[in-house]
């Protein structure tokens, strides 16, 4: 799992919950950042903040969107931005699913879970075709 967020005290909190909970995460601070650790590490999941310096999370979304790996790496978007035309266009870009702050860790791990649980599924699927 890979946690895509520039504030550090939120970064951190999510990341130690994740992997109180069992799973593997590691932190990256930007969107820079972000698509190096996105190569390096091959993560099942991403969560992306949308806002940003630099790089922020629409263009990370466009940049994997465009050399096909979001196609393979469940993006969850977590965000303060409310607004429906957000909403509809990270989703256009590939975001499985849009979180808006603040929120619940629990509520996350539940999405992050169902994410997971949805990507294994699918080669299952493929298969007995």
């Amino acid at each position: 799992m890979l946690v895509v967020e520039d504030d550090p005290d939120l970064g951190d909190t999510i990341v130690t919950f994740l992997k109180e909970e069992g799973l593997e995460a590691k932190l990256a601070r930007d969107g820079d950042q972000a698509m190096r650790m996105v190569d390096q590490l091959s993560p099942s999941a991403m969560i992306l903040d949308l806002m940003m310096p630099r790089r922020d999370g629409f263009s990370v979304l466009r940049e994997l969107r465009a050399d096909g790996r979001i196609a393979n790496l469940p993006v969850i978007v977590v965000t303060a931005i409310f607004g429906l035309s957000e909403r509809l266009y990270a989703t256009e870009l590939g975001a499985a699913d849009y979180v808006t702050k603040p929120f619940e860790l629990d509520e996350l791990l539940e999405r992050v879970r169902n994410v997971l649980a949805s990507r294994h599924e699918e080669p299952a699927a493929t298969e007995s075709r």
